[in-house]
This record gives C-alpha cells, sequence and structure tokens, in this order.
C-alpha cells in the first residue's frame, strides 16, 4: 500500500512539477544558472562551478538534477570590462522523463576600472536549447493490466509511439547590483515562455516564466573571526511561490563554511524544508580573511523535508557542489573583482 501511495505521489508530481525548475539549496555553486546576470563576477577571470541533487531518494524514481556551468570575463588594460561570456548545461531526470538544457550566456560588467567605482552593476542575457525525452517502454497502460497484474503485453495506447521527445529554444536574463555590503539581483527565466507538451501545443503546456529576486549583506571585517552572509531569494513560477532565507557562516581561521536556510514552496504542495549545508575551502592561506587565498571549494547539503511529503516518505534530498576559480591571464596579474582591497566595494563572489 506504501508503494502505491508513493507511486500516486510521483505521478501528481509530473503534472503540476514537471515544468518547474530545480531548487537547489546551494545556490552559490550554481551561479549562472541561478542568475545570468552572476556572469563573469567570479573572484578571478575564469570559474567552473557545478552541483548535482538527489531529491526524495526514498522513491522508486528519484529526482536528480545537475548544474554545471563555466563563466569568463574579459578586461582591458584599464581594468575596465568588455565581455563576460558563460556556458551552462542543466539536467534532471523526473521518473522517467527527462530535460537537457544547453545554453550560452553574453554579458557587461560596469564599475570596474582604474577610477574605483563605489559601486558594481552586471547584465546578462542566456539563449539556449532543451531537449526533453520520455521513455514509453517503462510505462505501464492500462491495457496492459489484469486481475493477475501486468500482461506482459505490449500497449495498443498511442500516447508515446511516434512523440517521444520535444525540443524548445528558452531564454532568460538577469542583473546584479552591488553597493557597500549589499547585494541585490533579479533574473527572469524562460522568458518566451515556450510550450513543453509532447503531443500538440495546449495553452496550459507553457512554461511560465520564472522571476527571481535575491538581497544579500556581509559582515566582515578584520578583527571578525565569524563572516556572516545573509540572503532572502524570492521566485515566482506559474502557481509556485517560493520563499529562502538563510545565511552562509563563514570562518576566518578555518577553511570552513556552514549554511543555513528555510525555503517554503507555498505553491509548490506546501514542501517546506530545513536545509544545512557545510563547505570545504581549498588554496593556500595566506593570511587572516584574504579574499583572494582559497580558489577553491566543495560543499555537501541535506535538505529535510517537514511536510509534504515529509522525511519518512521522502528521506529528503541531497546536494553535492564543487568551484573552481582560475587566473588564466598568468603572473601577478590579479583580476579587477578578486581584489576588492583596491577599491572600496564588494564584489558578487563575496556574498557566496
Amino acid at each position: 500500500m506504501k508503494k502505491i501511495i508513493i507511486t500516486l505521489f510521483v505521478l501528481l508530481t509530473y503534472h503540476f512539477g514537471f515544468t518547474q525548475d530545480a531548487l537547489f539549496s546551494q545556490f552559490n555553486y550554481t551561479p549562472i544558472s541561478f542568475n545570468p546576470g552572476l556572469t563573469g563576477t567570479g573572484k578571478d577571470y575564469l570559474r567552473l562551478s557545478a552541483a548535482t541533487k538527489l531529491q526524495w531518494f526514498n522513491l522508486y524514481k528519484p529526482f536528480k538534477y545537475f548544474s554545471g556551468g563555466m563563466d569568463y570575463a574579459i578586461y582591458d588594460d584599464y581594468r575596465r570590462n568588455i565581455l563576460n561570456l558563460g556556458f551552462n548545461v542543466n539536467h534532471q531526470s523526473k521518473g522517467y522523463i527527462s530535460n537537457t538544457n544547453i545554453s550560452g550566456i553574453v554579458g557587461r560588467s560596469f564599475g570596474t576600472n582604474v577610477s574605483c567605482k563605489e559601486w558594481f552593476f552586471n547584465i546578462a542575457i542566456q539563449a539556449g536549447y532543451n531537449f526533453a525525452r520520455v521513455n514509453p517502454s517503462q510505462f505501464v497502460f492500462i491495457d496492459q493490466l489484469n486481475q493477475n497484474g501486468i500482461t506482459g503485453l505490449p500497449s495498443d495506447v498511442e500516447l508515446f509511439k511516434t512523440i517521444n521527445s520535444k525540443n524548445y529554444f528558452d531564454f532568460s536574463s538577469g542583473f546584479v547590483f552591488t553597493y557597500k555590503n549589499f547585494m541585490l539581483g533579479t533574473a527572469v527565466h524562460h522568458m518566451n515562455e515556450p510550450a513543453t507538451s509532447f503531443v500538440g501545443t495546449p495553452d496550459d503546456s507553457k512554461l511560465p516564466k520564472k522571476i527571481t529576486s535575491h538581497l544579500s549583506y556581509c559582515y566582515e571585517n578584520e578583527n571578525s573571526i565569524i563572516g556572516l552572509k545573509p540572503t532572502i531569494i524570492t521566485q515566482f513560477q506559474g502557481k509556485s511561490s517560493i520563499i529562502s532565507a538563510g545565511t552562509i557562516i563563514d570562518y576566518a581561521d578555518f577553511p570552513i563554511e556552514f549554511g543555513l536556510w528555510y525555503r517554503n514552496a507555498i505553491g509548490l504542495s506546501n514542501n517546506s524544508s530545513f536545509c544545512i549545508g557545510v563547505s570545504w575551502k581549498l588554496g593556500k592561506k595566506m593570511a587572516l580573511l584574504d579574499k583572494g587565498a582559497y580558489t577553491s571549494k566543495m560543499g555537501l547539503n541535506y535538505d529535510v523535508d517537514m511536510y509534504r511529503p515529509g522525511i519518512k516518505t521522502s528521506f529528503g534530498s541531497m546536494e553535492f557542489g564543487v568551484q573552481k576559480d582560475f587566473n588564466v591571464i598568468g603572473g601577478d596579474i590579479p583580476c579587477p573583482t578578486g581584489n576588492s582591497g583596491d577599491c572600496n566595494v564588494r564584489y558578487p563572489w563575496e556574498f557566496f
């Protein structure tokens, strides 16, 4: 009976939740997927980042997500930004349905030059192509069942026999703005609201726009042992309204960070969760609170479902993320956003 209930829950989630985007608690490991406006805002010229998530791993077919990307910033001799480029791959597998998005991002930063602006602003646009697939051989239709169970005979249902894929273009954009110890950002994903139905183009098959807004604060000074980086995130997509709030706790004397988050997905079956994560910063520690000391980090996060479906049913979700920054210019030439000591401004990567 328990397996039947779980199966019904998964089928309902297909109908109501497949068009919703993945929710990564460790958004700091998916920066350009979270907001295209974060493209080119790493602590060095080139940044590689990736995260994977296993959601509700007690189900027969757990939901699986992956997001990986790279972004590169180009500056002139006067430390002015010329162009930011990004490449991102997102993949999600929900039961027997999968979707892969491959996209490129182009952006531009303002506020980086030798005259030291007191603010930083970055804007970007993203264009991608989606490959959606369904495996009909894994479904069991009603004409394949009798009073004894599954007959083993092929189904005569035409659904997915000839149409088992859907490809479409997708467009997004975003920006981030930092001033003193605050960062504000907004992103709009699926601006064209593409049709995602495998059969026909019904109006209710459109992928709704996802509007993300985030506000971060960074408290960190030379006398602090602990740095706090609280963030509030709101996301609206169709009938789903999500509010996330939490903070990253950064220890100055140790290469470690902790993350504590609460997420309330109001329109997504009231799926609220509490998240706890830990990150290890890798690299040579050169000085106390040296912002450029660590060029790599990896993190592990666990989401506890408070109710619907609940931790006893789902066993929660697990995430793993990695990130690496490179100075591809060579020598001792610092990235303009990586050496914030030259100017009295914080750059986006410092809020993560």
